[in-house]
């Protein structure tokens, strides 16, 4: 099968959306496509990719076993950059938020005020 990289991926994510959506998609695969994966040992579902298992980074066509979903990997990334609306309406960055909620105050005012007496 002479697929590269990103047609795999989508085809996986597809077949995915198939088995949650319980809908099929009539999917134009290459013949024992589904079966290269589903025969494998890491192969949990088509419902856990991402979830469970995802493809080797060197290996598109190897099943490896995942440490944490990919869905808790992205939302570090958001925890990490999205900004946050505070109670009062300030947005602020997440680490400021952070600080703010150590600090036990809800604006960023209280804050630089409790940083200048320290």
């Amino acid at each position: 099968m002479s697929l590269d990289r990103k047609q795999v991926k989508r085809f996986l994510a597809l077949l995915r959306t198939e088995a949650e959506k319980g809908k099929d998609f009539n999917l134009d695969l290459p013949e024992g496509f589904k079966e290269s994966f589903e025969s494998q040992k890491h192969f949990k579902g088509w419902v856990n990719y991402h979830v469970t298992w995802d493809v080797d980074d060197d290996d598109v066509w190897k099943v490896v076993k995942l440490k944490r979903s990919k869905v808790c990997e992205w939302n570090d990334v958001l925890r990490e950059t999205v900004p946050v609306i505070t109670k009062a309406g300030e947005i602020v960055t997440p680490q400021q938020f952070e600080a703010m909620k150590e600090a036990g105050v809800d604006t960023l005012l209280e804050l630089e005020a409790i940083k200048q007496e320290g």
